[in-house]
């Protein structure tokens, strides 16, 4: 018993050290993975930056600034961002060179695509629709990590209750678009449901919270294999054109369509609905950056929203006449394809 005790304690101390180690050493391992992050050789000349901005791109984008902070209703946005290269404030979204006043204001909603994950300011949608209309119209960028339709629809509803001035409205979805909920979601019915908890339940959830904050599980979180988390997306993925009830993922992306439709005519702004250019169906991408069930999974997804024909633009035709690389990663777009949406979007609105 003595040396079942003395083995159980002796490893305790070693689990403590060993997380005190980690703890101690984090800021050197984050610095090294960041240092020693390099872009695949296309993506880098599609970026056009040299290696020292390419890091502080990535690093702006996926490490230093990558938090999100909660929004009643809407699920979640980014925090204020001020970088070289990625500039956000919720009043304003990201950085778009506007002029100081213009007679009308156009709002782009999207997710992480609309907003330019993986490109520089200057080189988002936005950013490029504003050079080519110029002082026709002063444009926000409202794009926001992960948000599908019905989040947009919400932080539609937000900016209008508020009183500001949206004279056009462009919501580009498909990649995004699911049955419904966000990423914040489980968390937060979690910690909902913990208020009603019988007391001596709830040291579970605070065990579970205490394990994911220990320093060894966020290292194995870094630098360990994922494939169990795709394959348990890829099963999610599969299902995602039945939703509740046995409505389909077109029906409900009709619906919130229909439903920001009448906004729009409520409060007589014009809205344009855009069907994204989405991996697989368009453009080219690299098997060295998108895996083959994340791949099938756009491709069916698009194949089940392309059924929504009202009220909507599909814009797969737009990336097809590039010979460059289409996307940066497995779903964002490359510099190039970020003006040739917005070129498209100009199009639209002049005609």
């Amino acid at each position: 018993m003595k040396k079942i005790a003395i083995i159980f304690f002796n490893t305790v101390i070693l689990f403590v050290l060993l997380n005190i180690l980690i703890a101690l050493i984090w800021p050197k391992i984050s610095d090294f993975r960041n240092k020693n992050y390099s872009y695949i050789d296309e993506v880098s000349e599609l970026l056009e930056l040299n290696s020292s901005d390419l890091m502080t791109l990535h690093n702006e984008t996926w490490r230093e600034n990558y938090k999100f902070r909660y929004e009643p209703f809407i699920g979640h946005t980014e925090i204020d961002k001020s970088g070289k290269f990625v500039n956000f404030s919720y009043k304003n979204g990201r950085k778009v060179n506007r002029p100081e006043s213009c007679d009308l204001n156009l709002y782009l909603y999207g997710g992480s695509t609309a907003f330019g994950y993986g490109v520089t300011d200057a080189q988002t949608i936005a950013e490029y629709l504003q050079q080519s209309l110029l002082n026709d119209y002063c444009i926000f960028n409202h794009g926001r990590a992960s948000f599908y339709s019905l989040q947009e629809n919400y932080l539609f509803f937000e900016h209008i209750q508020s009183d500001r001035k949206i004279d056009l409205a462009i919501f580009l979805d498909g990649m995004n678009e699911t049955c419904g909920g966000h990423f914040a979601v489980e968390s937060l019915s979690n910690n909902f449901s913990s208020f009603a908890e019988k007391p001596y339940l709830l040291w579970q959830k605070t065990s579970l919270k205490f394990l994911y904050s220990l320093p060894i599980y966020q290292l194995t979180l870094k630098f360990g294999s994922t494939d169990w988390l795709q394959n348990l997306q890829t099963k999610s993925y599969m299902s995602i054109e039945s939703c509740e009830n046995n409505i389909s993922i077109n029906e409900l992306f009709e619906k919130r369509i229909n439903l920001r439709d009448s906004m729009c005519e409520k409060f007589d702004i014009k809205c344009i609905n855009l069907l994204q250019p989405m991996p697989g169906s368009s453009g080219n991408h690299s098997n060295k950056l998108i895996k083959e069930n994340q791949l099938n999974y756009q491709i069916k997804k698009y194949n089940a929203l392309k059924k929504v024909k009202k009220n909507i633009i599909d814009m797969q035709y737009v990336l097809n006449a590039s010979k460059k690389l289409s996307y940066i990663d497995a779903t964002h777009y490359s510099p190039e394809s970020n003006y040739l949406i917005a070129e498209e979007i100009k199009r639209i609105i002049l005609n």
